[in-house]
């Protein structure tokens, strides 16, 4: 064998020497970590419930601008679907029992559709609005002073607007705390006396917090 041939396979031996010395991959020594766990899906549920305080006012064109107001506990409840991760829509119902004066109870129920807005996905801003009919009755104020004559139940167009926060938006469970403006327009009513009482609008401004299952 040539001194030629022999230095060639030293050249070999002494680079598998040291390649063999040399450590593993480093994939080889850190096992890959493993994939983080995926976050259970949302449902498609929307269900709000909450308390909230409620202050009432009623108006039209020859009522007294100051107005006469009443105040009292209410109660919200949304319920419908999440359509998108920024789009909420559903029904939902506002009770309220006021009272003017130490009077006789007014029970207002609206009953509307709703539909709930989030600009940013990953806060829990939102904005709201609806349609539907408001309920008013069963010892409704007349906002000039006489009091109003049979029937003492009307139906009316209702509106709602507002605003809010969902805290922990992306849990099934959580809280949140919003300002609403309900909004009956109640048309013409008529006293005992017989005197008609046209436009009347009442308005109901509601904050509280409530219940969010998703």
């Amino acid at each position: 064998m040539s001194m030629m041939n022999i230095r060639a396979i030293r050249h070999v031996g002494l680079v598998a020497l040291v390649v063999a010395l040399l450590p593993g991959p480093v994939w080889a020594q850190t096992p890959p970590s493993a994939p983080p766990a995926a976050q259970p899906p949302m449902s498609h549920l929307w269900i709000v419930i909450g308390p909230g305080f409620t202050t009432a006012r009623a108006g039209c064109p020859s009522c007294d601008p100051d107005g006469v107001y009443a105040k009292a506990a209410s109660l919200l409840l949304d319920a419908g679907v999440r359509v998108t991760p920024r789009i909420d829509a559903g029904l939902e119902l506002l009770w309220a029992e006021l009272k003017v004066d130490g009077g006789a109870p007014i029970r207002t129920t609206f009953i509307l559709g709703v539909a709930q807005f989030h600009p940013w996905v990953d806060r829990g801003l939102f904005l709201r609005a609806g349609m539907g009919i408001g309920i008013v009755g069963n010892g409704l104020f007349s906002p000039i002073g006489p009091p109003l004559a049979p029937p003492y139940t009307t139906n009316a167009l209702g509106i709602v607007y507002g605003v809010g926060w969902e805290f922990a938006k992306h849990r099934r469970w959580n809280l949140q705390a919003h300002a609403m403006h309900h909004v009956a327009a109640l048309g013409e009513l008529t006293t005992v006396s017989g005197t008609s009482i046209k436009n009347v609008v009442g308005n109901y401004w509601t904050v509280g917090v409530a219940f969010v299952i998703r």
